[in-house]
């Protein structure tokens, strides 16, 4: 009979081979796996987890056209007390918001996790009649992949436009209206603010009325006037419910040049031929010509323009300003309304 002799100091490097493998299998089950080392939080209780790899702009920018686009839906606001609904419905439509951001950030690329509601929370009470909730707000759970092109941030932009300059005031009784075009160039520091800088250029072709040629003493009988030059403004862009479109307000100063031509338009004698043969007659020739240009002069300028975007890289624009031009002996004015792209 073979007698087994027990040492517990010979079994000691065995309970520490065993402590040591639990506490690395303990540190495996609480480390968190990259993508949830990578989850930002979103408005509602909602953590998400970019997918494609987003930078933290494009993350900020993606979370905030979701949540204008959630809010607008559903009418429920997580930035305010009690998400701006009634009490009785504030769960409800809660719920409702959170698919409708969730449904936004998937189809950006972005897998999302929802908080779970506190197990304590009373039922909501059932709507009554009086007030059920819009179809708009109970159907978000079918939200299409696609939102549509939306207008996203990007820090430069290209713009070409053209349109009508309206005189007004005193430009008004001595010009006609004309057609304008123009380029332009934005810059956005930040998606974070909504204040870019532009710098746009402009050409403007008036007509001089013939009550003004009459009353030069002179015997104009056509004139015009070119105007041209820049705009330093400032945009700011307005709160807006759509992801799709925007209105803003913009206004600066600039800096513009006149030029100025007028033709001397008379009755001669002379020959007139046309396809066949010549003869005798009376015709109208330009006999004197004036021209004149302008030094620079300053200006200022303010107006309102509306956007919505046609792709995730393009926009059209309608804007509307009132520009002054303001010499040391008189001004011209004029509003020009154009239409254009933004790239």
């Amino acid at each position: 009979m073979i007698s087994r002799i027990y040492c517990g100091q010979c079994d000691f490097p065995f309970k520490g081979l065993r402590l040591v493998l639990g506490a690395a299998l303990l540190g495996l089950l609480l480390t968190p796996s990259p993508a949830e080392a990578q989850a930002t939080s979103a408005p509602g209780g909602i953590a998400i987890y970019p997918k494609n790899g987003q930078s933290p702009e494009q993350q900020s920018a993606d979370r905030y056209e979701c949540h204008t686009w959630a809010k607008s839906q559903t009418g429920y606001d997580p930035t305010v007390i009690g998400g701006g609904v009634a009490p009785n419905q504030s769960v409800s439509v809660l719920q409702q918001y959170r698919r409708a951001m969730s449904a936004c950030l998937d189809a950006k690329g972005y897998s999302t996790s929802v908080a779970a509601p506190p197990t304590n929370a009373a039922p909501p009470p059932p709507p009554t009649p009086a007030s059920p909730p819009p179809a708009s707000r109970v159907a978000v759970a079918a939200v299409p992949a696609d939102l549509g092109p939306q207008l996203k941030y990007h820090p430069f932009h290209f713009q070409i436009d053209g349109g009508y300059s309206i005189p007004t005031g005193e430009s008004h009784r001595d010009l006609d209206g004309s057609a304008i075009g123009g380029l332009g160039l934005a810059w956005f520091p930040s998606s974070a603010l909504p204040i870019g800088i532009r710098a746009d250029g402009s050409y403007s072709h008036f007509d001089i009325k013939n009550s003004v040629l009459a009353q030069s003493g002179n015997s104009y009988g056509w004139g015009h006037e070119n105007i041209y030059g820049g705009d330093a403004d400032l945009q700011l862009n307005l709160a807006h419910r759509s992801a799709r479109s925007q209105m803003y307000l913009l206004g600066g100063v600039g800096w513009y040049r006149e030029q100025t031509e007028l033709r001397g338009v008379s009755w001669v004698n002379g020959t007139v031929c046309n396809w066949f043969f010549c003869f005798p007659g009376t015709y109208p020739a330009v006999t004197s010509r004036e021209n004149s240009t302008s030094a620079w002069m300053h200006s200022w300028n303010a107006g309102l323009g509306w956007e919505t975007a046609i792709s995730d890289y393009a926009s059209f624009f309608v804007e509307a300003r009132y520009e002054r031009i303001k010499p040391y002996d008189s001004h011209v004015s004029f509003v020009p309304v154009t239409v254009g792209f933004r790239f």
